[in-house]
């Protein structure tokens, strides 16, 4: 297939899915919310952080999700796990099953498959806090708003905000979609020396990529699986490969990353990184 016409199935194939009307739009800061705690005991800190952020679509495959994020070397024992189009059983199951703490706000009721469709941030250490941030510029034939899933851990003595991201596709426009990435950046403020923002930015070109990157850059993150390549498959034989999902981080050393390209849970590729804390003083 020659690149325009893979270009031109590609910019279909979005359009195709990007208008699936939902049946609600969940746009008050303070919920739905759902919350569990399922972590038996805190972990002692021993000096590195592992985060993983999946999309597992639509949570249709849950059980072949778990397994990955059970047994795959690069995603198991994480610290962090951010999740994006989940539910509220899924997410309670997923928790459950791995011992994570969690919180988790839909952003809509879906007409897919009429559950919540959501961001959740799962933690082997205690929340703190949390909120939900509803991103700007509503999705025109949707009606929903994306959001951002803020939580603050307490890793020892020392605070690590984290937040999963989920925005828009395309058909909002670059500029709309970048007016989402600044609208995550302006809500973690300057309190906090260890931040940690992953998840699905929809970056559908390499534009959109580069000015993701750009604007956390100039936010003084570094993008921790920058160089991976592709992370969401558009189609069953792989024509089609985006770089959607990201990573990104601030107060930490990025000591490896990767993704596990086997995964089959959903359309998007699981991504991980291990990072280092920049200062160790308080991890005791």
């Amino acid at each position: 297939m020659k690149i325009r016409e893979t270009i031109l199935v590609g910019a279909i194939f979005l359009f195709i899915i990007s208008c699936t009307p939902v049946r609600q739009s969940y746009t008050h800061p303070e919920g739905p919310r759902y919350m569990g705690q399922f972590v038996e005991v805190t972990p002692e800190f021993d000096g590195q952080f592992k985060v993983v952020t999946y999309n597992i679509k639509l949570g249709k495959k849950l059980e072949q999700a778990i397994d990955e994020l059970r047994q795959e070397g690069g995603l198991r024992d994480a610290d962090v796990i951010f999740l994006q189009e989940m539910d509220p059983d899924g997410v309670y199951e997923m928790a459950k099953r791995l011992q994570y703490d969690y919180i988790y706000y839909p952003a809509a009721l879906h007409s897919t498959h009429e559950k919540g469709f959501g961001n959740a941030v799962l933690s082997k250490w205690p929340i703190k806090e949390f909120q939900k941030v509803v991103l700007p510029h509503e999705h025109p034939i949707r009606k929903m708003f994306r959001i951002a899933v803020f939580a603050l851990l307490a890793v020892g003595e020392t605070e690590v905000l984290t937040c999963s991201v989920h925005t828009e596709l395309y058909i909002i426009g670059h500029e709309s979609k970048m007016d989402q990435v600044e609208e995550v950046v302006q809500n973690i403020g300057d309190s906090f020396d260890h931040v940690i923002i992953g998840g699905d930015f929809n970056t559908d070109t390499v534009y959109s990529v580069l000015g993701t990157e750009r604007i956390f850059r100039k936010a003084g993150f570094e993008r921790a699986n920058k160089g991976l390549g592709y992370t969401s498959r558009g189609d069953p034989i792989g024509i089609l490969k985006w770089d959607f999902d990201h990573i990104y981080v601030k107060g930490f050393k990025v000591l490896d990353a990767g993704k596990y390209e086997e995964a089959r849970a959903s359309d998007h590729l699981p991504v991980w990184t291990l990072l280092e804390f920049n200062s160790s003083e308080n991890f005791n």
